[in-house]
């Protein structure tokens, strides 16, 4: 504020002399210096109410005495009302019992009317209105740090959930370079076993020839090669397992592919007392799929459910078309800063839920589920390697496959297959780079 200019200051005076309240317009009007003063007058404790609930002021002065109630009740009155304007009493002597009062009662000063002088007053008020502005600056403060202690919350639960994302981004990583790893390893394996598997291919088939006519010996050979047929056919899919680009994709009706799974096994389930149940959406779209591997998906997680059910249980399918926001870079358009922009838009996903009522998985577990090698059955019962192939399986087809569970209240296996009909099975190799 510049020197000489004047503070505006709204004065509502509450007082039932007319007399006095002339006198002290005229004391605040000559004597007090720095203020532009709008006087108001009230008579009595109803229009005192009435003008604070209608009008806001910058201070009041109420006069002790009241008729019926005194200064000290309205005082009261206007704080339990939650305004928080100063005032000031007048009181007609200088009753120290009533000013100790007036201070409880929430008053900002007090002043003896038979004392009151041009000094006195523009003390008063010089000190209401400083102690109004300290208030308004603390209240400001308090209001300035709550903004910045929530948007600090907001950014603190941005960060946990950016934190979240990119650890399961890491696993994802860390899974498929293990999946690869082993990839790697079984194609290595593989040819080599099929060197030696086929030199004993070349050689009973020489035998079955030098032998025409014996039998027994060619049912012997006949055997031998059935196995060896086998073998070729577990290293076959092995090599498939390693190799990339190799699915037969094309559009299929899930839950038809999810019906013929069913039919298969439901026999063999319901005779360990297990229940399905089926809770397939009408008029899903078909999905570009293999049908063969996403059957080997499926099979792989029955399995397990029944493997968790030993005593018997419920086990539901659910299918289901959902969205998911995921955001695709702009190429050729670019930000301020030279960078990709990127545009957010929703994807339609049809959902497979597997559900079973069986042992489920223990905390610790979880981030391993999905790791080569990693099982909780017996040595002789698995080898850990069924959900990490159904996990690449589901990553080719650029899907995602989760679990959901809490020990001893059963699991939730999830599949999220991406849908477009127009696609063909030679823009697979593309899904992941439109997806991410």
């Amino acid at each position: 504020m510049a020197p000489n200019e004047k503070q505006n200051l709204k004065l509502l005076i509450v007082d039932d002399d007319e007399d006095d309240v002339l006198i002290l317009k005229d004391l605040i009007q000559e004597g007090v210096a720095g203020f532009q003063i709008e006087l108001s007058h009230s008579p009595s404790y109803e229009s005192a109410l009435s003008k604070l609930e209608s009008s806001s002021f910058d201070l009041c002065m109420f006069d002790y005495r009241l008729g019926e109630v005194d200064g000290i009740h309205l005082l009261k009155k206007v704080r339990e009302m939650k305004i928080e304007v100063p005032i000031i009493l007048l009181t007609g002597q200088g009753d120290q019992e009533i000013a100790v009062k007036a201070m409880k009662a929430g008053a900002t000063d007090y002043l003896v009317k038979g004392q009151l002088d041009t000094d006195g007053l523009q003390h008063s008020i010089s000190y209401a209105v400083k102690l109004t502005r300290e208030a308004d600056r603390r209240k400001r403060a308090e209001e300035l740090l709550r903004e910045s202690h929530q948007e600090l919350i907001q950014k603190n639960d941005k960060l946990e959930d950016s934190l979240k994302k990119l650890k399961s981004a890491q696993n994802q990583i860390m899974r498929s370079e293990k999946l690869a790893g082993v990839g790697r390893l079984a194609a290595g394996v593989c040819h080599e076993i099929l060197n030696p598997l086929n030199i004993i291919s070349g050689h009973v088939q020489a035998l079955q020839m030098e032998r025409p006519d014996d039998k027994e010996l060619n049912e012997d050979f006949r055997s031998i090669n059935e196995e060896i047929y086998r073998v070729e056919k577990i290293i076959g899919g092995l090599l498939k397992f390693s190799r990339k680009g190799d699915m037969e994709f094309r559009l299929v009706d899930i839950n038809a592919e999810l019906e013929s799974v069913l039919a298969i096994i439901e026999k063999e389930l319901s005779l360990g007392n297990i229940t399905v149940r089926r809770k397939f959406a009408g008029n899903t779209p078909n999905v570009l799929i293999d049908p063969d591997r996403m059957r080997q998906v499926f099979l792989n997680i029955i399995n397990n459910a029944k493997y968790a059910m030993e005593g018997g249980g419920v086990f539901t399918v659910h299918t289901l078309v959902i969205s998911k926001d995921r955001r695709r870079r702009n190429l050729g358009k670019t930000d301020d800063d030279g960078t990709n922009t990127e545009k957010s838009f929703e994807i339609p996903f049809l959902r497979i839920k597997f559900e079973d009522t069986g042992t489920g998985v223990k905390k610790e577990d979880m981030d391993k589920m999905f790791d080569p090698f990693f099982t909780t059955k017996p040595e002789d019962k698995g080898t850990g390697l069924g959900l990490s192939v159904c996990y690449s399986i589901i990553e080719k087809h650029s899907g995602s496959l989760e679990v959901e569970s809490e020990w001893g209240k059963g699991a939730a296996f999830i599949i999220d297959l991406p849908i477009n009909e127009t696609m063909t099975a030679s823009s697979e190799n593309n899904l992941v780079e439109e997806f991410f």
